[in-house]
């Protein structure tokens, strides 16, 4: 083929490999493409647990995945790899599923029987990745012993202690800005929380906030009005102790902080994942939900040790 003759090949490719080249740009930066991706991934996810496809699963987790189970057991990427048939067999056959897309992060709560799960899935330069999944198992009210849950404790009538952990100190180093910008937010709440100041309260919280833990779901109004309740009352009772945390950002917008902590009041300790959205210029808690960890035995209360 002559150079006239190549001339307009070249062009036509060029025009193709614009538009291809378009198209993949659009894909990875396009916030319809992208929610409609991550919720793909997630459809892929769950699918590939419901034929129990170690394989298929170990190509959507991200490096850093977190799974925590009913029982409140800590599990990494390769151990969950390990444990497939035992992860697919608590996710399956849910519903009542809910999701929020925030930009580099998609979260995916649904309930099965009397459990309630929680799937984070974050963008990465290869695609979108689950980080994390979460199982929670509902207490009946009427059970004996059934837990209380942070929600109900900060409800409940006053107790003598110093919140220092959490409020100003917690066995965690931040590594970026963003992550001590969305600490001091988190402790400014859980100061709020301790002190009874309700109004101050609600500004650190999302408009679609849940909570989930091993005794109810409630929502942000709840939990609002559970901290007008204890301002009524005086301070608090301070927040539970940190023992160990971990923040993971993703863009500039969201992140999400995994803790384990023990009660304040006594009780086991547990396992707890928050996801944090930066709206209106402040870190809004937008979901916390906690599992008990069952093999941990019960530590006494704190109140009057601090």
């Amino acid at each position: 083929m002559g150079t006239a003759g190549m001339r307009p090949f070249v062009i036509a490719a060029l025009v193709v490999c614009s538009v291809v080249a378009g198209s993949l740009v659009l894909g990875r930066t396009g916030p319809v493409d992208d929610e409609q991706a991550a919720r793909a991934a997630d459809r892929a996810l769950v699918a590939g647990l419901g034929r129990a496809d170690g394989k298929a699963i170990r190509g959507m987790l991200d490096r850093h995945f977190t799974w925590i189970d009913g029982e409140g057991r800590m599990h990494g990427r390769r151990d969950t790899l390990r444990q497939v048939a035992a992860l697919a067999a608590a996710d399956m056959g849910e519903s009542d599923v809910r999701s929020h897309f925030y930009g580099r992060m998609l979260t995916v709560r649904s309930s099965h029987g009397n459990a309630r799960f929680l799937r984070v899935f974050v963008r990465r330069h290869h695609g979108w990745k689950a980080i994390a999944l979460m199982e929670t198992q509902l207490a009946s009210p009427e059970a004996p012993g059934a837990p209380a849950g942070p929600m109900l404790s900060a409800a409940a009538a006053p107790s003598a202690g110093d919140c220092a952990n959490p409020c100003r100190t917690v066995p965690y180093v931040p590594k970026t800005q963003m992550d001590k910008d969305i600490l001091a937010a988190w402790q400014q709440a859980e100061t709020r929380k301790w002190k009874g100041d309700a109004a101050l309260l609600g500004t650190t919280i999302a408009d679609e906030f849940q909570s989930i833990d091993n005794a109810a779901v409630r929502g942000r109004e709840e939990r609002l009005a559970a901290a007008g309740r204890a301002q009524d009352a005086g301070p608090g009772t301070p927040g539970d102790p940190v023992t160990s945390m971990r923040i993971f950002d993703f863009g500039t917008k969201c992140a999400l902080m995994v803790s384990q902590q023990t009660p304040y009041r006594g009780g086991k300790p547990y396992a707890n994942m928050r996801v944090w959205v930066n709206r209106d210029n402040r870190w809004q808690l937008a979901l916390s939900q906690q599992s008990a960890i069952q093999a941990a035995a019960s530590a006494p209360a704190i109140a009057g040790t601090q």
